[in-house]
């Protein structure tokens, strides 16, 4: 796999490789989690040379401490457009970083080849994470499978 890293003013994300998501899924005992461990494995699987796309990409801060996850649910699709999903540990949420993440995955998706839109979904009383996608210039687009559905496009100048 490719060595991305993208860095914010106080993150760093670079993308898991299938050895580490492996061992990630191995180790965890939640089943939601283990299922979207297994569920990124497969993306990655069917993403030979783009797996960055499915992978789940560490927020570190700058000591490397992690602190939460980020990436997408596949490669971009005919119309140019990816999912974006999220999530911060407990103990460091309201701290700004999941705005400062998304915003920092946003911006690279957006310096890609073939990305026009990206979307993301929120459980239905999420609002903290209904929140950061706003802060970011997402905006409200329906409801999808997993609650109300946000995205945002491209702005071509």
């Amino acid at each position: 796999m490719k060595r991305i890293v993208v860095t914010t003013k106080r993150l760093c994300m670079m993308p898991q490789s299938m050895a580490e998501l492996a061992a990630l899924y191995e180790k965890e005992l939640d089943g939601d989690m283990k299922k979207a461990y297994g569920d990124m494995m497969e993306t990655m699987s069917r993403l030979p040379g783009q797996e960055e796309w499915g992978a789940n990409w560490n927020i570190n801060l700058a000591s490397g401490l992690t602190i939460g996850g980020i990436g997408f649910k596949g490669a971009p699709d005919a119309e140019g457009t990816v999912e974006i999903g999220y999530g911060i540990d407990e103990e460091y949420r309201r701290n700004g970083y999941g705005t400062e993440a998304v915003n920092g995955l946003v911006k690279w998706a957006f310096e890609q080849k073939d990305v026009h839109c990206i979307t993301a979904q929120t459980e239905p009383d999420n609002d903290i994470s209904q929140k950061v996608l706003m802060n970011n210039g997402f905006i409200r687009d329906g409801y999808g499978e997993e609650g109300p559905l946000y995205k945002i496009t491209l702005k071509c100048t």
